[in-house]
């Protein structure tokens, strides 16, 4: 008999389709009364069955909750307010039908009661089926709240290495992503992941980490499948987890999913971490008083169509973009001086400009950052840019750089990151520097470990 309980209880989702059909079929009609003019003995066949329906749905739901290990503090809303739903299509039925107790009730009551009790009702079953908030969360969201779980960045960068990788990464990571339909509550699939113990225990379906074989852990297997895939975890509708996330949990598993191991221990870089450490928030712009820029060297600009805005609210600092204005050469760039003292950030990428740049440039004294990718620069006069001691970033994807310009940026005292990488050759092999020196200079040549998934045939 266990079976067929099961079996019924199973179809309690389906089931409850036909009570919310028929009520809205109801609503509908006494929403269009006057025009349509219903017979009474339409609305008491739609109420009759809304009543059917509703102690169907009931009884599917009672099995569901006996069979299928629900608690009962949280599904307990969920069923007083199907009671009360069952009770409101039952108590309208009798005053269609001229019941002396139920037409002492206001009809208007039945109709907006039935019409809220189909919202509360459904937005609990909602919680129960896809997690806290079903309905409400997205509304919090556009309001600019939310009540979902935050995960805090733990990760301090003196101490990093000493900090258990499980309940320093792992746990929190979970938290924020998976325990919303794996906890004591709500055990999709019987799986829960509150504890390390719990994770390990596994759910329906055996363990989700297999201690043996770690590359077949069905926990690395679910995260790495493609987001459309039935089985990819977390569901479409949910938060994803994070590239780096995803690399975070791969490595703890591979390296064998122990709880008390340290970050240091199983050789997590900081690179790996970054994402989930405390930042100490450095503003990169220089604190200057300026007066605003000319509004005539402004409009002539963006008469050109060259993008130019502030680079924030409230100040006079600009960003200069040429996105929009390609043709934009050496012969412009005399313009920017009358406002030379406003630019923070410049982006010539894609532009007409060659070395000649170098020279203007160098006269921008408060510049962060500058992007000249995919110009036809050489690095020619590259060095007239150690003048500007607010540079902090510099972009040259995809030019024509020299090698010998390399050194050259290198020796740029203030300079944090400079992107040299370029398409059909590598600027590192021509290149003989420092390893510390190296840092601060990306080469790009990136690559991609292999996954588990990347083997699956689908």
């Amino acid at each position: 008999m266990d079976a067929v309980f099961t079996f019924f209880g199973r179809l309690h989702p389906l089931m409850v389709h036909l009570p919310i059909g028929f009520i809205l079929m109801g609503l509908l009609f006494e929403l269009n009364r006057k025009k349509l003019n219903p017979s009474s003995s339409f609305l008491k066949f739609i109420y009759f069955w809304a009543t059917i329906s509703c102690l169907l749905s009931l009884g599917s739901g009672i099995f569901q909750y006996l069979q299928e290990g629900y608690l009962w503090d949280e599904i307990q809303k969920h069923f007083y307010a199907g009671c009360f739903t069952l009770f409101l299509c039952f108590g309208f039925y009798l005053f269609l039908k001229g019941n002396l107790f139920a037409t002492r009730i206001p009809r208007l009551f039945y109709i907006l009661s039935l019409f809220f009790s189909l919202i509360i009702t459904g937005h609990l079953g909602g919680n129960i089926t896809h997690g806290e908030d079903h309905l409400t969360e997205p509304l919090l969201t556009l309001a600019g709240s939310t009540n979902k779980i935050k995960v805090e960045k733990m990760l301090s960068i003196s101490n990093y290495k000493d900090q258990p990788v499980y309940s320093g990464l792992i746990e929190p990571i979970l938290l924020n992503k998976c325990m919303r339909c794996h906890n004591p509550k709500k055990t999709k699939g019987g799986l829960q992941m509150h504890t390390f113990n719990a994770l390990l225990k596994g759910g329906k379906n055996g363990s989700v980490l297999d201690l043996n074989s770690p590359e077949l852990s069905e926990l690395l297997n679910r995260i790495h499948l493609p987001e459309l895939e039935k089985k990819h975890m977390p569901p479409r509708a949910q938060k994803q987890l994070t590239v780096a996330e995803k690399e975070i949990i791969s490595q703890w598993v591979r390296l064998g999913a122990s709880e008390f191991k340290t970050l240091g221990e199983l050789s997590f870089t900081e690179n790996q971490l970054v994402s989930f450490m405390k930042q100490n928030k450095k503003e990169i712009y220089p604190v200057l008083n300026i007066g605003p820029p000319d509004k005539k060297v402004i409009d002539s600009l963006q008469s050109l169509g060259v993008l130019i805005t502030p680079i924030k609210e409230g100040t006079n600092l600009l960003f200069l973009s040429t996105i929009n204005f390609k043709a934009f050469s050496d012969k412009e760039l005399n313009v920017l001086l009358p406002i030379s003292d406003n630019i923070v950030e410049i982006d010539l990428s894609e532009s007409a400009v060659s070395d000649t740049v170098f020279d203007i440039l160098s006269k921008l004294p408060n510049l962060v950052s500058i992007k000249l990718n995919q110009t036809a620069i050489t690095g020619l006069g590259i060095e007239q840019l150690s003048t500007l001691k607010n540079l902090k970033r510099l972009h040259l994807i995809n030019t024509n750089l020299k090698a010998e310009s390399i050194p050259i940026l290198s020796n740029f005292k203030e300079i944090e990151k400079v992107y040299v990488f370029q398409l059909n050759r590598d600027l590192a092999a021509e290149t003989s520097l420092h390893s510390n020196t190296l840092e601060r200079i990306d080469f790009g040549n990136y690559s991609l470990e292999d996954l588990p998934s990347d083997a699956i045939v689908y």
